[in-house]
């Protein structure tokens, strides 16, 4: 990097560095910024590069819900499984149809499997050749073994089909759940979360659900059901002894495995939540590679991906240590039952007080159930896990999402006038971030607001669409505060071009589509050519269809913000809301950009958020914040007229500019 190059990084460093340590301050992040860190969490925190966190590790990978701190108690496993069926009976009547068939075809297929060495029993007695004459004939009974195998057999088919259908619908219903959830979740969720956190307890969340139903209905139902048929087989026939034997090894087992799911909670848990913060760590890196590029922080990237890494193998180590340890003493008890069973079955056959049918029925129960029993051990150790996965998920969906409707009003109509009245906003951190904020852009004129970096110009855009509510005072829009509009109705009436340019990685076509998805294709060209973007796309490949890439990289930051600036042009609203909406752009550019700009606004309210006093000369009113305050507010020529710090601002920036106010706003 030459040195000319190198000073202005720096530079853009340490003034992006600044602002969002000031803004972060302002919106009350938990941001744990040391000197010693540099400039590179700042600069990524103003781009909208997330992460590279310096923050402590916490138990929440959210960001926002510390148990380890505030002493709250975690969830048991039995309130995670309640929380789930809660989910699952919320599904729509397909999924539940379906579910309710595989369940009853559970059950077949388990007393099927059950009974069939009954009928076994019956084959092996008609073949003795003392036994008394059978109530059917050898061949039917032979005939009936061979039905009962083959419709278990089918039973177990339809319900893998059965079951398939009704998991893609729910797999999709909680997904599209879940996702609808987090979008709506409020700014301070998003503000403070651990990035790839959510995605990552998402999709482990999904996997939770499929671990337990899979392993409940594949092998925990069909096992329980069919040790109580054969249970209720040997009562029947009149073997208590043998029942006794199944009972005692099942109580046995009942209570390792008890002992044993409360040993593996916790390093499951501890696993799930290390695999939940390694996945969001690589995200970070992964979508920030061009920062890891700048500051050549392969090696730091590395090494804290691998830490991570390390401590959820050793949750895992663990984890399998202790499942080993469950498994040995459940095999000892199985092997004791086996040989105990087989051991007083011999005894009985040869003191003639059991037919050779009953130790064959017995002999065939015996290997028919201890590989099912012992898988019986490993789907309840992996139903553990899946509570795991799916507790990260619960986490997620207890955040309460931010109010959808108004108190009152579901929609006003009007003309876009736009009252602050007293606001004071703190944030919950008793530093106040503004104060006693008061100003009125009436129908159709445009306000100025400017100020330096942190003093709250872009928190009064929050504050406006209610991604922040103030902690007093009044916000109103044509005359109703706006904490009584359903939030669609608001968001409607508000077009923004953001500070930090948003992209979605799609064509430039579909992203500028976003302001108004009912848009014609000639609305979308008009208003890329508004935004001086209409020649740069034409001479792309593919035109309006180009994709723009992650985050829009594909795009210069100047390319990203007049595309930025297209969709607030489809918009139509009542308020026009330009946050810093020209920073990323070269002066000429600017100065045709504001001018169709200008057209655009003319009949609407309009609020300019910029640090280019030449950005809001034409204003009707420009306020300047200083420290959450309104410090000054007037015309430019007013301003300009006194010893104001908007008129020294002015003379700096004139000395300091290319492009003279006389160029941009001609007369």
């Amino acid at each position: 990097m030459s040195q000319p190059l190198r000073r202005r990084v720096i530079a853009t460093c340490r003034r992006r560095s600044m602002a969002v340590s000031d803004q972060h301050a302002a919106n009350g992040c938990a941001v744990a910024w040391r000197p010693s860190d540099g400039f590179v969490l700042p600069l990524a925190q103003r781009l909208r590069f997330r992460a590279l966190p310096v923050v402590e590790r916490r138990d929440d990978p959210f960001g926002v819900r510390d148990d380890s701190h505030t002493g709250a108690p975690k969830a048991t496993a039995g309130q995670v499984l309640r929380e789930t069926v809660q989910l699952l009976r919320e599904m729509d009547a397909y999924a539940k149809r379906r579910l309710c068939l595989a369940l009853v075809l559970v059950g077949v297929a388990a007393v099927l499997n059950g009974l069939a060495p009954v009928v076994l029993k019956s084959v092996v007695d008609d073949l003795n050749p003392s036994a008394h004459d059978a109530p059917l004939p050898l061949f039917a009974v032979v005939g009936i073994y061979a039905l009962a195998t083959w419709l278990t057999r089918i039973a177990s088919q339809l319900r893998e089909f059965v079951f398939g259908g009704a998991q893609r619908r729910m797999y999709r219903s909680l997904s599209e759940r879940l996702f609808a959830h987090v979008i709506r979740l409020p700014m301070r969720f998003h503000l403070q979360m651990k990035v790839g956190a959510v995605s990552e307890a998402l999709t482990t969340g999904l996997q939770g659900v499929e671990y337990i139903l899979q392993y409940t209905l594949y092998t925990i139902l069909p096992v329980l059901l069919e040790l109580a048929t054969v249970i209720g087989v040997l009562l029947h026939l009149g073997q208590p002894v043998f029942t006794a034997l199944f009972v005692l090894a099942l109580l046995g087992y009942a209570a390792v495995f008890a002992w044993g799911v409360v040993r593996i909670a916790g390093p499951a848990r501890a696993a799930a939540a290390a695999q939940t913060e390694a996945h969001g760590v690589m995200l970070d890196y992964v979508a920030n590679f061009e920062l890891v590029k700048y500051f050549g922080a392969e090696s730091i990237a590395g090494k804290r991906f691998d830490a991570v890494l390390a401590r959820g193998e050793a949750h895992w180590r663990t984890y399998y240590a202790r499942r080993l340890s469950n498994g040995m003493l459940v095999g000892t008890i199985f092997a004791g039952f086996l040989g105990l069973t087989l051991a007083y079955a011999c005894r009985q056959v040869r003191a003639g007080a059991m037919t050779l049918g009953v130790f064959v029925m017995v002999s065939a129960y015996l290997l028919q159930l201890v590989r099912p029993v012992e898988m019986l051990g490993v789907a309840l150790q992996q139903l553990a896990r899946g509570l795991a996965f799916v507790e990260r998920m619960l986490d997620l969906q207890r955040q309460a999402p931010e109010s959808v409707q108004g108190r009152a009003t579901p929609a006003v109509d009007g003309y876009g006038e736009l009252v602050f009245d007293r606001v004071h906003l703190s944030y919950g951190t008793g530093q106040p971030v503004l104060q006693d904020i008061s100003f009125r852009v009436r129908a159709g004129r445009t306000l100025g607001v400017v100020g330096a970096s942190g003093a709250g110009k872009s928190t009064l855009l929050r504050l406006a669409v209610r991604l922040v509510e103030p902690d007093s005072g009044r916000i109103l829009l044509d005359g109703c505060p706006v904490c009584d509009l359903a939030l669609a109705s608001l968001r409607a009436a508000v077009a923004v071009v953001p500070q930090d340019t948003l992209l979605l990685n799609d064509t430039i076509a579909n992203n500028i589509r976003l302001g108004n998805p009912e848009c014609t294709r000639v609305e979308i060209e008009q208003a890329a050519r508004l935004a001086q973007l209409h020649a740069f796309i034409m001479r792309q490949p593919e035109g309006y269809e180009t994709r723009v890439g992650e985050h829009g990289l594909r795009l210069s930051g100047g390319e990203r913000q007049r595309v930025s600036i297209a969709r607030a042009m489809l918009r139509r609203p009542r308020l026009f809301w330009f946050d810093e909406a020209t920073s990323s752009l070269d002066a000429l550019t600017e100065q045709h950009i504001v001018r169709n700009l200008r057209q655009i606004a003319q009949h609407h309210t309009t609020v300019v958020v910029s640090h280019r006093l030449s950005s809001v000369a034409h204003a009707e009113e420009i306020i300047v914040l200083q420290q959450g305050r309104i410090a000054e507010r007037g015309t430019h020529a007013a301003l300009l007229a006194s010893d104001s710090l908007y008129a020294r601002l002015w003379h700096q920036q004139q000395c300091a500019d290319t492009a003279p106010y006389e160029r941009v706003y001609p007369s």
